[in-house]
């Protein structure tokens, strides 16, 4: 399992390679919430999905895209906000050999 450096910053878009995948990851604070996009290798895997702690952004597989994203509240059991980011709230990722424990 690895940790994406993230920022504390409401909107923002990022380029990372995970496990060979050249992905596309952008966060949006809405109000209360914190919602995902996902491309992988040109491919959009998920548009807009709530992210909450502890529980896999990527609920389904997909064929275009392997392994899991995950936010996990370091110091307690709220959903995310951006304010906390990298620091309370850590994004990480999982092979499809691991396992994701929030």
């Amino acid at each position: 399992m690895i940790q994406i450096n993230i920022s504390a910053l409401p909107w923002q878009q990022f380029s990372v390679v995970l496990d060979g995948q050249n992905c596309v990851i952008s966060l949006r604070q809405v109000a209360e919430s914190m919602y995902c996009n996902l491309t992988c290798n040109e491919v959009d895997i998920f548009k807009g999905r709530k992210i909450c702690n502890g529980t896999p952004i990527n609920t389904y597989p997909s064929p275009n895209f392997k392994g899991r994203l995950m936010m996990i509240d370091t110091l307690g059991n709220s959903d995310p906000q951006y304010e906390g980011l990298n620091e309370r709230w850590i994004l990480v990722y999982a092979n499809d050999g691991e396992v994701l424990n929030g």
